[in-house]
């Protein structure tokens, strides 16, 4: 069998993954977009956390685990019973031929998204050197050693430039792509970001469309999946993409879970949240954003039944992650050490910096050729709606993208690099990050004639 095919199969497997897991997981019924999307995020994110699982105990990825992996997850998904009738989506007025126009333009900016991301991820070898040097680095050991006994490689200093302790479920994907091909591939190691990007593009769409009409959906949708600086890392092998689709997915299931304490609604969030800080150390940062808007921005977050749902997220959260964290403690510290330095003392004596660090950051938001209109249309359709910003979706949204912002502030106060190099070539993947957060924004917020402006989902805040 040729390699393009055994990819295609190791692509099928992760598909499957993910549809079994959203048979146990997704016990309302959703659009057939938003199952399709939700199952292409889940597979990935379930997958990885199950081979990394087999690789601590010693067993490294093969076909044989993968297919058996996907034979089982579609067994699932094939027997579990079937969940109940779906939420109703909000009502709308016909739309006018502008309408109609201006859909047609979002869907023609997300096709050539899409092609864009998948010549990237199917046709170019991995050049960023992030992405040579880090994930796929890692994805080509994890091929070859299983992380019990532990390979040397991570104890090896002079391989710091790849971030020793960084977390590895993307590299674990790659993995399991070489393991499933049989041979090593900087080209189709990246696929899983494509998988991704059109996963979390269609549960984008298919929730803003059922809480705010088709074409608020279109516009958050095309407004996100061609951000130059999306475009750019969806699919050169970075673990950019994966961090955006499990975050996003986790605020969808947050808001959902505030709108209504379905327990499944907590367990997705739950999955996704660790699926994040298993991808990268800000998605760690993000997950205790999570954690927070679970404890703190429920309604009612001090009755019992709330308290006992956010402390068994928390521990549910740090039970999943642990592993990771016995796994690399006693590895060496590099420069990547931010930790040691995020003190009191350091923050105070690098307060000169701060000037710096939001004027940078508030110039790069404004960059045309990172972000074309993105983060502008932001603050003028908030401006626009400003009788819907006291809705509780959009409260949450506006305090964690807020606070997702100024968690970055911290880290280039105290680091040891030369500040305005690390941020010329940082930032603008940091800010990716808060997109997810921002494209619902958006979504929420634009206008849309004949909403329904007191559907439950976002309802006032109580």
């Amino acid at each position: 069998m040729s390699t393009a095919l055994w990819c295609a199969l190791y692509l099928g497997c992760l598909v499957t993954v993910g549809y079994g897991a959203a048979a146990v997981l997704i016990r309302r019924r959703r659009s057939p977009i938003e199952r399709l999307g939700m199952t292409a995020c889940l597979g990935p994110g379930v997958a990885g956390l199950s081979l990394i699982a087999l690789s601590m105990l010693g067993w490294r990825p093969n076909r044989d685990a993968i297919v058996a992996m996907a034979f089982i997850f579609g067994i699932l998904g094939i027997f579990w019973p079937r969940p109940r009738p779906a939420e109703q989506a909000v009502p709308l007025l016909a739309h006018s031929m502008l309408d109609k126009g201006w859909m047609v333009l979002c869907l023609a900016a997300i096709a050539y998204g899409i092609f864009v991301v998948a010549r990237d991820a199917l046709f170019f070898p991995a050049v960023e050197w992030d992405a040579f040097s880090i994930w796929q680095l890692k994805g080509k050991v994890l091929a070859i050693y299983a992380l019990s006994p532990r390979p040397d490689y991570f104890s090896d200093v002079t391989l710091s430039y790849s971030h020793l302790r960084y977390p590895v479920l993307v590299p674990m994907l790659s993995a399991g792509l070489h393991a499933m091909t049989g041979r090593i591939d900087d080209e189709l190691g990246k696929t899983p970001s494509l998988l991704m990007y059109l996963g979390f593009g269609a549960v984008l769409y298919a929730v803003l469309k059922s809480w705010r009409g088709p074409v608020a959906a279109l516009t958050a949708s095309a407004l996100f999946l061609t951000t130059p600086a999306l475009l750019a890392f969806a699919g050169s092998g970075l673990a950019e993409m994966a961090l955006l689709a499990f975050y996003g997915c986790s605020l969808i299931c947050i808001l959902r879970w505030q709108a209504d304490q379905r327990l499944t609604d907590l367990i997705l969030a739950l999955l996704f949240t660790a699926c994040l800080a298993w991808t990268k150390n800000e998605g760690v940062m993000l997950s205790a954003l999570n954690v927070l808007a679970i404890f703190a921005l429920t309604p009612q977050p001090l009755r019992p039944r709330h308290l006992a749902a956010a402390t068994g997220f928390a521990l549910g959260l740090a039970a999943l992650y642990l592993p990771w964290i016995l796994y690399t403690h006693h590895l060496p510290n590099t420069d990547e050490n931010y930790p040691a330095h995020l003190n009191g003392p350091e923050i105070i004596a690098h307060l000169s910096r701060l000037p710096v660090i939001l004027r940078g950051m508030l110039g790069d938001l404004v960059n045309w050729h990172r972000w074309g209109l993105f983060w502008i249309i932001l603050p003028l359709v908030t401006l626009l709606q400003g009788r819907r910003i006291a809705s509780r979706p959009i409260v949450t949204l506006w305090i964690l993208l807020l606070l997702h912002l100024l968690a970055y502030v911290p880290p280039y106060m105290v680091t040891t690099w030369n500040l305005e190099e690390l941020m010329k070539y940082s930032q603008s993947r940091l800010l990716l990050h808060a997109t997810p957060a921002a494209a619902l924004l958006i979504g929420l917020l634009w206008p849309t004639r004949g909403t329904n402006e007191n559907a439950r989902t976002c309802g006032r805040v109580r």
